[in-house]
């Protein structure tokens, strides 16, 4: 019988082992190939679709190194790589050259990977790169979730629409890609061609295109600056909606609101609840309700607690209400503005009350319409229509054509009055300076004296004439003169006949007139009842 030596035999079991070894490593290398190859057949589990080279390493635990043209698998998207870890749990880390592919819906890129099986998510960093074929995002780092479908990121990220180059820039974003629905968080910023939207944070859709603006947002465009710190934008059909110190600012005009809607391709917005229209040109602005403001016809009409508030000399502003506010522009700086129905207007030296009124800035006219009554210092004034001049924003002159009728309080229940077919009066400083009545002139006047430091009526003055010129100082008639073959009768106040005190038609309306601002809104609402 032959004895083998065993000490002389340890380089040979040393052989053995090691090809033990060996053979155990390619075994368990094998099973894991194969575990991973059939496991195809189970939902959820990543698989080890190819590698150049794969290599084991006892420092590795429960892992494998792959190298070259990596491809794994996880539930129908495909993970490219130059090399990667990959652990019995299912989790791996990718180098080099990443691709996230699933077919027909998106892909991924970037320079590092770490995916988790459990959770099914996948981490990236450096240079990434997501897009669905709609739109395209770059990020330094970025997360995606597959059993959510969500992606986020941070460090800054850009968005880009693959249809229209519209390009969206924000701190950090979320993308759930089954609903397109990005929302972006810090220095959002949209760019497109004609407009640029910088807001807070917002929502926005790659297929409709659609931005939500949650915060301090503005979007501006070449003649245009919008407001606002909640609402949304239509990138397509160029419509926005915005809510929350809404502004629409265009070269012309600035448009506030509770909520503006603005349609960009057709250029007109409507605004609702507390609305103003400021010129941006002048110092006009008008208040409502409602408001539109139509770009391409260069009109604004407001109704609804309408007001116009226009600035005059020494500071004084005129305020206009009416039912409807209407505005045309006709000229480089020049506007139509009408007022329709229920109109009042008031100033410090100037009231009155109509139907309806126009007031043209080309030639400084105001014309009022419909049973019309203005009021100055202590004088009325009514007739079929009046027409005020205005001269540097300061009143120049009036014109009544036709029944003008100019009457004053001299003491309660005693009235001064003029009337005849037309009426001219001539304004120095806001005061009516001159009147001249032409044709059918009649004058009833009241002459005073004083005693014990009270006005009272001392006779009556009754006058037919053609013509009458009336001079005015201080608020008072000073001097009346009558032209053409005048017909004059005087009577002290004890012999005259109360028939006489005042001229056919004569309507004292100071009770229609308003005494403040304030007055305008609550006389209008009830003259309109």
């Amino acid at each position: 019988m032959y004895l083998l030596d065993l000490t002389e035999s340890k380089p040979l079991l040393d052989k053995l082992r090691t090809i033990y070894n060996f053979i155990k490593i390619v075994l368990v290398a094998l099973s894991v190939i194969l575990i991973s190859q059939n496991s195809a057949a189970q939902a959820k589990h990543v698989q080890l679709v190819h590698a150049d080279k794969i290599a084991f390493n006892k420092n590795l635990i429960n892992g494998q190194r792959l190298i070259g043209h990596v491809h794994l698998k996880f539930d129908g998207t495909d993970f490219y790589c130059d090399s990667a870890y990959k652990f019995s749990n299912g989790n791996f880390q990718a180098f080099g050259n990443i691709r996230v592919n699933k077919s027909g819906e998106y892909s991924i890129s970037g320079k590092r990977l770490f995916f988790t099986e459990s959770s099914q998510s996948a981490t990236l960093n450096e240079n990434c790169i997501f897009t669905d074929g709609g739109m395209t995002l770059n990020s330094p780092n970025m997360s995606y979730n597959m059993r959510s479908e969500v992606a986020t990121y941070s460090g800054g990220g850009k968005v880009i629409s693959n249809k229209n180059n519209n390009e969206l820039v924000s701190q950090t974003g979320r993308y759930h890609s089954p609903s397109n629905n990005f929302t972006f968080r810090r220095k959002v910023t949209v760019k497109n061609k004609d407009y640029t939207v910088v807001s807070d944070t917002m929502l926005y859709n790659t297929v409709t295109e659609i931005s939500y603006f949650y915060g301090p947002t503005t979007i501006k465009g070449k003649d245009l600056e919008i407001k606002c710190e909640n609402g949304y934008f239509n990138s397509k059909i160029e419509t926005c909606s915005f809510k929350k110190n809404a502004r629409v600012k265009s070269k012309e005009q600035t448009l506030f609101g509770d909520s503006i809607f603005y349609n960009g391709k057709e250029k007109w917005g409507e605004a609702f609840q507390n609305v103003i229209i400021l010129d941006n040109n002048s110092d006009l602005t008008i208040r409502g309700d409602y408001g539109r403001h139509e770009e391409t016809n260069e009109i604004s009409w407001v109704t609804g607690k309408s007001i116009l508030e226009k600035i005059l000399e020494n500071k004084d502003t005129l305020f206009i209400v009416a039912d409807t506010l209407f505005a045309k522009k006709t000229g480089a700086e020049n506007r139509d503005i009408k007022a329709y129905h229920h109109v009042l207007l008031f100033s410090k030296d100037l009231q009155g009350k109509c139907d309806s009124l126009s007031l043209s800035e080309a030639d400084s006219i105001m014309r009022m319409f419909y049973s019309p009554v203005l009021w100055n210092d202590a004088n009325q004034l009514t007739g079929t229509e009046i027409d005020l001049h205005f001269k540097n924003d300061s009143l120049d002159f009036l014109y009544v054509p036709e029944k003008s009728f100019l009457a004053s309080e001299v003491v309660p229940g005693y009235f001064n009055q003029i009337r005849g077919k037309s009426l001219h009066g001539q304004f120095i400083k806001n005061d009516l300076h001159e009147v001249q009545i032409k044709g059918n002139g009649q004058l009833a006047y009241f002459s005073t004296e004083e005693k014990n430091k009270r006005t009272k009526i001392s006779g009556l003055n009754r006058t037919d004439c053609s013509n009458i010129r009336i001079e005015m100082a201080a608020k008072t008639i000073q001097k009346v003169t009558l032209e053409n073959e005048p017909n004059s009768l005087y009577n002290s106040i004890q012999k005259a006949k109360a028939s006489q005190f005042k001229l056919d038609e004569f309507i004292w309306r100071g009770s229609e007139r308003p005494k403040s601002k304030d007055d305008l809104l609550k006389l209008r609402e009830e003259w309109s009842k």
